[in-house]
């Protein structure tokens, strides 16, 4: 029969049925654990998401302050090279991909560190997004922010603003609409994340554009751990976060 011993309140548990050797090297885990972390399981690992959170913001500001302006000035000097002796089709070759690979980085860094997020905030974020979407696509987004989110921990606003722009990427290309309006609404520890489509007067909804759509779907919900409560367009899109 096995037998466990654990502390209920800190949800540690030890299993002692291969004995007192597997008692003594539990216990001796247990003291181990308890002078690297004094704290609830739940705590322990929300601080190692936190902190691969801070990783992954340290690793994003490289790429846009160091890496990106690295290449950058390399690019400056292979044109003033070129405008002194002369270009030729490799070096504009080298110089373009160089142009490329720039952008190509800084985009990924906003990917990892969003500087308007960390300075100004998930409205802020949010309203550079949508605009990007209208500039790029002509792909209008309605949002609707709940001022609560203003009170979200960092972390839980850059998990949102992620699953957000997932949603856009998604709409943009799976929506028959070229305008789409979003709230998202803060329920004690819930976030509700409500789609539907705008449509100017006298047009109709027509069928997605892909059949694989909701399955698309159902990868980012996964993804960023949310719940779909309703899955088609014509009713509105309805996602649950816990925070």
């Amino acid at each position: 029969m096995e037998n466990n011993m654990g502390d209920e309140n800190k949800k540690l548990y030890f299993d002692l049925s291969e004995g007192a050797k597997a008692q003594s090297e539990s216990l001796k885990d247990q003291s181990e654990l308890k002078q690297v972390w004094d704290g609830s399981q739940e705590d322990f690992y929300k601080s190692i998401i936190r902190n691969q959170q801070d990783d992954i913001g340290r690793i994003g500001r490289y790429f846009r302050d160091e890496l990106a302006q690295e290449l950058y000035r390399m690019r400056i000097s292979l044109q003033n090279f070129t405008n002194r002796y002369g270009d030729f089709e490799e070096l504009r070759c080298l110089r373009d991909s160089l142009s490329t690979l720039v952008v190509e980085i800084r985009n990924k860094a906003v990917l990892l560190y969003n500087p308007i997020l960390n300075d100004l905030g998930i409205f802020h974020a949010v309203d550079e997004a949508v605009a990007s979407y209208k500039k790029r696509f002509g792909f209008t987004i309605d949002t609707l922010l709940d001022p609560q989110l203003r009170e979200l921990h960092h972390q839980a606003q850059v998990h949102l603003f992620k699953l957000l722009t997932a949603i856009f990427q998604y709409l943009n290309d799976e929506s028959p609409s070229q305008a789409i309006s979003i709230s998202v609404q803060v329920i004690e520890f819930e976030i509700l994340v409500k789609v539907s489509p705008f449509f100017q007067q006298g047009e109709a909804l027509s069928v997605s554009k892909l059949e694989n759509s909701p399955m698309r779907l159902m990868k980012i919900a996964e993804l960023y751990n949310a719940r779909i409560m309703n899955d088609t367009l014509a009713a509105g899109i309805l996602l649950k976060l816990t925070i």
